[in-house]
């Protein structure tokens, strides 16, 4: 259950990251660039650590 809530927010977070780098001031919200890169790398690694993990039992 872990694996897959956190390869969700990893989906999550590395669309809001690519969305605010890529298409700025959608929806009237902006954010600095720094932030937005930074939600691509969290993303990015939530996504490695949630497939590479072993299943629990």
């Amino acid at each position: 259950m872990s694996k897959t809530a956190l390869i969700i927010v990893g989906i999550v977070v590395l669309v809001m990251g690519l969305l605010a780098l890529f298409v700025p001031g959608w929806l009237g919200a902006t954010e600095p660039t720094w932030h937005a890169v930074v939600k691509v790398v969290v993303g990015l690694i939530a996504l490695y650590v949630g497939s590479t993990d072993k299943a629990e039992k």
